[in-house]
């Protein structure tokens, strides 16, 4: 039982920063601009890079050339969607909406962004896939106890034992 609590929190933490790391260029990125110190020490070198050279206007670009309706809105849902969704999964906080929420994110990015390339590969929709499962697995199991769900549930269970 200890190890399952363990493994949910893992993939959620794992699936969540993965989220984050990607969508916060998308909302926040752009030239001139930085993510915060802490940000740039957890994902590594390459971070503060991608966070310059990427933003909401030059992704809704992309989005557009894709044939995504309103891409203006399409990218900052998107974005939302893997940074508010990746904060969202490694808290445990609202756990299965925020899981359905980059679940749909994920195959709209296959299919739109990656499924011409395949699988594997520059371009492939192997991580889009990968986050997509990690997301369906947290949506069918739950966030685990070791979550803010699991605090709250088990909080309310004890409130309405003490009415009884």
């Amino acid at each position: 039982m200890f190890l399952t609590k363990l493994g949910l929190l893992v993939l959620r933490v794992v699936t969540g920063a993965a989220l984050v790391a990607h969508g916060y260029p998308k909302l926040f990125g752009g030239e001139g601009r930085s993510a915060p110190d802490f940000m740039n020490r957890l994902f590594g070198s390459n971070y503060p890079e991608a966070v310059t050279t990427s933003s909401r206007e030059k992704f809704a670009q992309g989005l557009e050339s894709m044939g995504v309706p309103n891409p203006q809105a399409a990218a900052v849902v998107s974005g939302l969607a893997e940074f508010g969704g990746g904060l969202a999964l490694i808290a445990g906080f609202m756990t299965r909406f925020a899981a359905l929420a980059v679940i749909v994110n994920m195959l709209v990015a296959i299919r739109k962004a990656h499924w011409s390339t395949g699988f594997y590969g520059r371009g492939g929709y192997e991580l889009a896939a990968q986050l997509g499962a990690g997301a369906t697995t947290l949506l069918l199991a739950g966030p685990g106890l070791l979550s803010l769900d699991g605090i709250f549930r088990r909080g309310s269970k004890k409130a309405k034992e003490a009415k009884s």
